[in-house]
């Protein structure tokens, strides 16, 4: 009995921290100074965990990449390397998920759904 009341109780404690990844496909799209630069095919992964890390990599068909990384230490996101910040309006549909670079004219969206 006594280790049925550990178990419940570490299934309580394990269901506290939200974690996982999705992958799947879209379109991806790069803006320079508003006009469509690129366009194509990639595969989109995200993996989350609460506060401890978000990560969004899209991988081009083309070879192009795009990596989203949240800079614990920091405390801010990162767009290929550089500050940038996430925009929650959609611009194409329900599905858009975009990313800016800081100081810059850069977007980088996609529409995959992955989030």
């Amino acid at each position: 009995m006594r280790t049925l009341g550990y178990g419940l109780l570490l299934v309580l404690l394990g269901t506290q921290a939200h974690a996982g990844c999705g992958e799947g496909r879209g379109t991806c799209y790069y803006y320079k100074s508003g006009e469509l630069k690129g366009q194509g095919e990639c595969a989109v992964t995200t993996c989350a965990a609460t506060d401890q890390y978000f990560f969004t990599h899209w991988d081009w068909d083309n070879g192009n990449e795009v990596r989203i990384d949240w800079d614990r230490e920091q405390q801010k996101l990162l767009v290929n390397g550089k500050p940038g910040y996430g925009l929650a309006v959609p611009y194409k549909d329900e599905n858009m998920v975009c990313y800016a670079v800081a100081q810059s004219d850069e977007l980088v969206c996609n529409d995959s759904g992955i989030y």
